[in-house]
């Protein structure tokens, strides 16, 4: 080796020496009992809550200088189930090097290792929204003060995240697990990417958002807005997010977001949903045989936020198939714990659909749900098409209106309080006889009331069907407000459903359009009584009594035949489908449908 050439060696190990020489210095400086104690306080500082580290502290110096602390914690709200907000099995606080020459410390990446967040909504006593809801303290640490500390993240890494979130009882109510979730800054953006699984649904979500300064400061949420720009992906199906949120200290996040997708199927996510779930266990049978349930439904688990949120999707696919189009709808949440939906708005095929609802007291003992809508221009042959039973209407141009308001917390409480009304009108169709028999025990009944020989042939030709439903607290009056005309038969309908006892009482009034015998009940002698779910035919006694004189002695032996009851001609109408429907908008509310 020449002269030149251990002269330029030396020169090499002489900077490395002093390389070394000056990490050692600089890592000598560090105090991670120092550095321990200063984060702890910035955390106080911003969130209220305490940071413990409870195991081991270390420092890496490869692949990046990094203090790694063990087993930490973060404290959970006094009323919360949970003693920690937060678990982590590890955390790396990775430090620039220039600042540590001058014994400051300037933390600019933070990696959390199996992070377990435990979220829940606080008790109705309590004046915030949930324990993810932190205030800052005055009695800080004086060391958040420490000008020998800065804060300056560049990434934030969240590694095997998972989140599960409780009701103010304390109850599981959903939870969701991640692989990754990746905050990366760059310039003026911050760059999100993440992977988690929701209910066994994997989700992607990639984007970025404006406000990285604003979002993180401090060690935490500052009352702030933020742009997001985000792309999400579901089980390979994506949609557009963009928007502002806001965290606002002590009170509901706002919310202000647009979802814009050309196509989502829900009915493969939900078939994602139950190959990942577990199996369902059996509910229990309820005391009595009720086709409403009592179960309570789950308002609880709906988020407490204020804002809106609109959605754009050019198809989706519901999981019972059903296909909706060009939806659009918009949904606004208050601070007054109530929701609106106004409107929404989508086709199906070539049906138009608008409604609207809102739904108040969520959180509480007794939310109020109230809806209207009107829907013109489909074809009921087509929905069942689009349901699996394509089979059973061939035909059947459709319009509908309904305004329904109620109070409770289940499907049969919701019921039993109800009030409006509901009108529909379906034009002619071919109706397969199989229908009625999918339509349950009531259905049944009333067609076997009406033509008892309906199954000698497959299907039917159906001329018209209305039906005007009134509701008054859970009472439904039937005053001839439900005809039906088919090939062979004009039928009128006349009675009354309770919805809170399921109790009904119809009477059935058809009237043989051939004016050959062929088996069918004598008008206003047939009545339905019983319960939805338990109907039961029976003899209708004041018109036994109104017929008697024209009818005579036959009635009583048994011997009617339908010469008697086309005799008595009890339904006057030319038509069961005439003057029964009311003024469309009168029953929507206003509201009306354009195909």
């Amino acid at each position: 080796m020449n002269s030149s050439a251990k002269k330029k060696l030396g020169i090499l190990l002489g900077v490395v020496l002093t390389c070394l020489l000056l990490i050692g210095y600089a890592v000598s400086t560090i105090d991670t009992s120092r550095i321990v104690k200063v984060v702890a306080g910035q955390v106080k500082a911003t969130t209220g809550r305490d940071l413990a580290i409870n195991g081991h502290v270390s420092i890496n110096i490869f692949p990046r200088l990094a203090v790694v602390a063990e087993d930490v914690s973060l404290s959970n709200a006094s009323w919360a189930v949970d003693p920690a907000m937060l678990k982590a099995q590890q955390v790396a606080f990775s430090l620039q090097w220039m600042p540590l020459f001058s014994k400051r410390i300037q933390i600019d990446n933070v990696t959390i290792s199996q992070l377990q967040l435990f979220l829940q909504s606080a008790p109705t006593d309590q004046k915030t929204s949930g324990n993810w809801a932190l205030t800052a303290t005055s009695d800080a640490n004086d060391n958040t003060s420490n000008t020998d500390f800065g804060l300056d993240l560049a990434e934030v890494h969240l590694n095997q995240l998972s989140i599960s979130y409780k009701n103010a009882a304390g109850e599981l109510m959903d939870s969701l697990a991640a692989t990754h979730f990746d905050l990366v800054r760059s310039g003026a953006k911050l760059k999100i990417d993440s992977d988690f699984a929701w209910g066994g649904l994997p989700v992607t979500i990639k984007g970025e958002t404006d406000a990285w300064e604003q979002l993180i400061n401090n060690w935490g949420l500052k009352p702030t807005d933020f742009a997001l720009d985000l792309n999400l992906g579901i089980n390979k199906q994506s949609a557009q997010m963009q928007g502002r949120i806001q965290f606002v200290p002590n009170s509901s996040p706002v919310v202000d977001l647009k979802i814009k997708s050309s196509a989502l199927d829900l009915q493969a996510l939900s078939a994602t949903l139950a190959k990942g779930s577990k199996p369902a266990v059996a509910a229990k049978p309820q005391s009595s045989n009720r086709v409403f349930s009592s179960q309570p439904l789950p308002f609880n688990r709906l988020p407490v936020w204020q804002g809106q949120v609109q959605a754009d999707i050019g198809a989706l696919t519901l999981p019972d198939g059903l296909k909706l189009e060009s939806l659009n709808g918009l949904i606004t949440a208050t601070v007054d714990d109530a929701w609106s939906l106004k409107p929404l708005s989508f086709k199906i095929g070539s049906g138009q659909v608008i409604a609207d609802g809102r739904l108040n007291a969520i959180h509480s003992a007794r939310p109020g749900l109230a809806v209207r809508g009107a829907a013109t221009g489909f074809d009921l042959g087509h929905v069942l098409t689009q349901l699996g039973k394509g089979n059973l209407v061939s035909g059947g141009p459709t319009h509908a209106a309904f305004n329904i308001s109620s109070q409770g917390t289940s499907i049969s409480a919701l019921a039993a309080n109800a009030n409006g009304a509901v009108q529909i009108s379906v034009g002619p169709a071919t109706v397969s006889n199989s229908l009625t028999n999918l339509a349950g025990d009531f259905v049944v009944s009333v067609a076997n009331a009406v033509n008892p020989l309906r199954l000698s042939s497959d299907s039917s030709k159906l001329q018209c069907l209305v039906a005007y439903l009134p509701v008054r607290n859970g009472l439904v009056q039937i005053k001839q407000s439900v005809g039906m005309e088919t090939d062979r038969l004009d039928v009128t309908l006349d009675g009354q459903v309770n919805l809170g006892s399921e109790a009904l009482r119809l009477n059935i009034l058809p009237k043989e359009r051939s004016g050959l015998t062929t088996g069918v009940n004598p008008a206003g002698l047939v009545q339905i009584a019983g319960t939805l779910a338990n109907p039961s035919m029976g003899i209708n006694k004041a018109g036994v009594v109104k017929q008697a004189t024209g009818v005579g002695l036959a009635i009583v032996t048994g011997g009617i035949s339908l010469l008697a009851q086309n005799a008595a001609g009890v339904v006057s109408r030319s038509s069961p489908c005439d003057n029964v429907l009311r003024p469309w908008p009168t029953v929507s509310g206003g509201l009306t449908a354009t195909p």
